[in-house]
């Protein structure tokens, strides 16, 4: 949501506060996942100091908002904003944050934390778009006209939610950013590996390919940038036991690996020869982003990403077991324009086909929406209805 952040702190007409609050975690414990790392760095961008209360003058605001520093816990009642965005529509927050709290002080709006690739049968739909969880919310702002089909599918209440197409802010990011990289082939690849984080998830392949990327990180054949899933540690280590502390540590420690743990993905996807990831957002912000990317399909379950594999898939390459991974890493490397070339010619025609980008952009979009919404909030006030 930064872009849009970004953009209402530049007008006047808007008071400000980003908020960074922890997330309850599958094991239990309470963790901010970056957010405060994040929040750090938008500061940064702002020149505005991160504070752990609230400053009633001040327009724009930067506040750890969790017992932090020893400081009260900060709650939808202590900011009493007109508006609340959230990144996710289903409660993995703290006590006192669910959607039905804040939904009693503010106006509930949502914009994609994730740019979801399933169709409207798929078991993921049924959480991150429950209609229990949709109904809190005032409006949604969806990426495109695929994503707010599956939302109203999934919607029992028409006349609850606004469910508007805007485009994706991110997106609109990723798209005007310029992640071109001359690849020099007399050089070793670098390959940014972005892999989902549930062992029980089906479409996760990090255990399908960490033996082969790390063999070839270790022996210099490619220089390895590892963004695990903000989530991956917690699953894998803390929680499944899975791996151990020690085992983690050396995946992190092998030669010609990178840990990339930056709240923000730009820079490895500029510094990378080619992106990887299995089925997640991540896939669709490669594509995005024009760099080739490669889908490691999980050969252990069926396809399900209807709309991704209509669309996006036809954009990357797609393989489905290690030894197809790495026969095309030795093409990159030895042949890298060739062997793009063919998915590079018919990127544009895909996301002119298939995203939405909206002429005057999805962030002045939701600007124009919320300001009528507030000033015909005030003249139903005025006429007392």
């Amino acid at each position: 949501m930064e872009p849009l952040a970004l953009a209402l702190s530049q007008d006047e007409r808007f008071e400000i506060i980003v908020l960074a609050m922890p997330t309850d975690m599958l094991s239990g414990d309470c963790c901010d996942l970056n957010a405060t790392q994040a929040l750090r760095e938008f500061s940064q961008k702002l020149a505005i100091p991160i504070t752990y209360s609230l400053d009633s003058t001040s327009r724009i605001q930067c506040v750890v908002g969790f017992d932090s520093q020893l400081q009260p816990t900060l709650f939808p009642q202590d900011i009493m904003a007109h508006y609340c965005f959230m990144a996710r529509p289903y409660d993995i927050r703290p006590h006192g944050w669910g959607n039905a709290d804040i939904a009693k002080i503010s106006k509930l709006c949502y914009i994609e934390y994730g740019i979801f690739n399933f169709s409207a049968h798929q078991e993921l739909c049924d959480v991150v778009y429950n209609p229990k969880n949709l109904c809190y919310y005032d409006f949604i702002f969806a990426p495109t006209t695929f994503h707010q089909c599956v939302m109203q599918k999934q919607q029992e209440s028409w006349g609850f939610t606004q469910i508007l197409v805007v485009g994706s802010c991110r997106l609109e990011k990723i798209r005007n950013t310029d992640f071109f990289k001359q690849s020099n082939t007399t050089h070793k690849l670098t390959v940014c590996y972005m892999p989902r984080w549930n062992i029980h998830d089906s479409h996760s392949t990090f255990f399908v390919y960490k033996d082969l990327l790390w063999t070839l990180a270790r022996e210099d054949k490619i220089t390895l940038i590892w963004r695990p899933h903000p989530l991956m540690y917690d699953e894998y280590v803390k929680r499944q036991k899975i791996l151990t502390q020690e085992q983690w540590d050396n995946l992190i420690a092998t030669p010609n690996v990178v840990l990339d743990i930056n709240p923000s993905y730009f820079d490895s996807f500029k510094k990378a020869d080619v992106l990887i990831s299995d089925t997640s957002s991540m896939l669709t912000y490669s594509f995005v982003s024009g760099k080739p990317t490669i889908y490691t399909q999980n050969i252990m379950s069926k396809e399900v990403n209807n709309w991704a594999a209509k669309w996006i898939y036809t954009g990357c390459f797609v393989i489905n077991n290690a030894d197809s991974l790495k026969e095309l890493l030795e093409n990159l490397q030895e042949e890298y324009h060739n062997t793009i070339a063919p998915l590079q010619n018919h990127h544009e025609k895909i996301l002119n086909e298939n995203f939405y980008f909206p002429q005057d952009g999805s962030v002045q979009r939701i600007i124009d929406i919320l300001v009528t919404d507030r000033q015909n909030t005030i003249t139903r006030s005025q006429k007392g209805e």
